[in-house]
């Protein structure tokens, strides 16, 4: 068991790191692969798998390979770990052929989201295995349902690239798809709370880590708050199903409130409730759909209707519209801005230097989950340039100013500012040349390829661990 423990141990140094170097980048930008949140992220990773590779030895030794990829643990442990290794170089290879990426929900990413998510599912089922109980089975629930919440890390960071009502029902679908495997794998009642008061004690420790290195943190998730509500439901109606109206009611009842006052929390306007709750009913119906089947007695224009209308609401999620946000890509330097910033109630006053002669400023615009405001530039006679642009949204957003290099290039600097602060800032900031994003035949047929990779990694794991139905005799 001391294996398991040291697997699940770095699963949580892993999840923990993965939120540590989405702060550096909104505060800091591109960093290098050998910064100290992606070192503690990989290797963490690669001690997750190891401990499971060592723990799966025995029997491997006794039962050759092709018995031991037999039994679940150790196949999705190979499937994990070679997924997660699949997204690596698919990352490297898209950077090069199509240009820098940062965005969480690009191809190469998802895959390694789900791949780690898959990882996390096989150390509870090993858990299981070993018949522990206590402590050691509800921290690796905890870590299922960390691992599902980090397709919304951007929007619990408040650095959305995409419009926010696609927030909360993600989360709905993330908690769904959680519940449920905590619930095939552990039918003790009150599982899923116990595992979200973990992960709720462990995302405080972070936002306190955070805070102590003077990083941005995200939010403490409210989602004790619905895996209550999805363990009270259960005991009355123990059908999965209500977890579709359940899950996304007590998501949008918790989060729409809370957001707007939460530190760095992205609040959903009032005009996209509704939208998003249905959106989330949609995506919880598609998570049950996929992970426990259609359910017996279902008459077949009910049936193909709940499929039809979970599909439809799924398939924006498989084509979202290109970020206009933050993508601290970054590229090649050519020198560097002093910015000086004041943010007002709606505006933000904007003053730009530098000490590098060809740079001339040409341009200001905001940008927060996909929207894009233009402002105003001027550069006096000394080539300082004055701005002003103007916020119409609470929260974070991301000023870029646009430059003419001496080779007529154009470059680009950026800055974070948040509406309303009535705060002064001043940074030395970096002027880069962006690199050329390439769109065509070739980034399409990548993304259709390395999103299908992870769209059936994610239904054989929301498939995984259920039993068999029983089929009635004949006659």
């Amino acid at each position: 068991m001391g294996r398991l423990l040291t697997a699940v141990s770095s699963g949580a140094l892993a999840l923990f790191s993965t939120y540590w170097d989405d702060s550096l980048h909104t505060d800091v930008g591109r960093d290098t692969f050998w910064s100290a949140p992606h070192v503690l992220l990989y290797g963490s990773l690669l001690v997750t798998l190891g401990a499971l590779a060592l723990w799966a030895w025995p029997r491997a030794r006794e039962e050759g390979v092709k018995g031991m990829l037999r039994e679940p643990v150790p196949r999705w442990a190979t499937v994990s770990g070679v997924s997660i290794g699949i997204s690596a170089p698919a990352d490297t290879a898209w950077h090069t052929a199509f240009g820098r990426d940062a965005v969480l929900w690009s191809p190469p990413h998802l895959l390694a989201i789900v791949a780690t998510i898959a990882l996390t599912v096989t150390l509870l089922r090993a858990v299981v295995l070993e018949q522990r109980r206590g402590f050691a089975l509800a921290a690796t629930e905890a870590l299922v349902l960390g691992a599902a919440l980090v397709p919304v890390m951007e929007y619990d960071s408040d650095v959305p690239q995409f419009s926010a009502v696609w927030y909360l029902p993600i989360v709905s679908a993330a908690v769904t798809l959680a519940v449920l495997l905590i619930r095939r794998f552990d039918s003790r009642p009150g599982a899923s709370v116990r595992a979200a008061l973990l992960l709720t004690a462990a995302r405080l420790l972070t936002v306190a880590f955070l805070a102590l290195l003077g990083r941005s943190t995200p939010i403490v998730p409210p989602v004790l708050v619905v895996a209550l509500a999805a363990d009270l439901v259960r005991r009355w109606r123990p059908s999965a199903w209500w977890l579709t109206l359940v899950v996304p009611a007590a998501v949008h009842a918790i989060y729409v409130p809370l957001l707007p006052v939460l530190p760095h929390g992205t609040a959903v306007p009032a005009g996209q409730i509704a939208p998003s709750l249905l959106l989330g009913v949609g995506g919880s119906a598609l998570i049950v759909l996929v992970a426990e089947g259609v359910p017996r007695g279902w008459h077949r224009g009910v049936r193909a209707a709940t499929v039809g209308v979970a599909v439809l609401l799924a398939l924006p999620l498989l084509a979202p519209t290109r970020a206009i946000a933050h993508d601290p890509g970054q590229g090649t330097n050519v020198g560097e801005a002093r910015w000086s910033t004041f943010v007002r109630e709606h505006e933000v006053d904007v003053t730009l230097s530098s000490d590098e002669p060809g740079l001339r400023p040409t341009g200001l615009v905001a940008r927060r989950a996909g929207e894009e405001v233009t402002g105003r530039l001027t550069a006096d006679s000394t080539g300082t340039a004055h701005g002003t642009v103007r916020l119409h949204a609470d929260g974070r957003w991301f000023l870029y100013a646009t430059f003419r290099d001496a080779r007529n290039r154009l470059a680009e600097s950026w800055v974070a500012v948040e509406q309303g602060s009535a705060r002064a800032r001043t940074a030395t900031r970096p002027v880069y040349v962006p690199p050329t994003q390439t769109y065509g035949a070739a980034r399409t047929a990548a993304t259709v390829t390395l999103y299908g990779m992870a769209a059936a990694l994610l239904v054989g794991v929301a498939r995984s661990g259920r039993k068999p139905r029983t089929v009635p005799p004949a006659g």
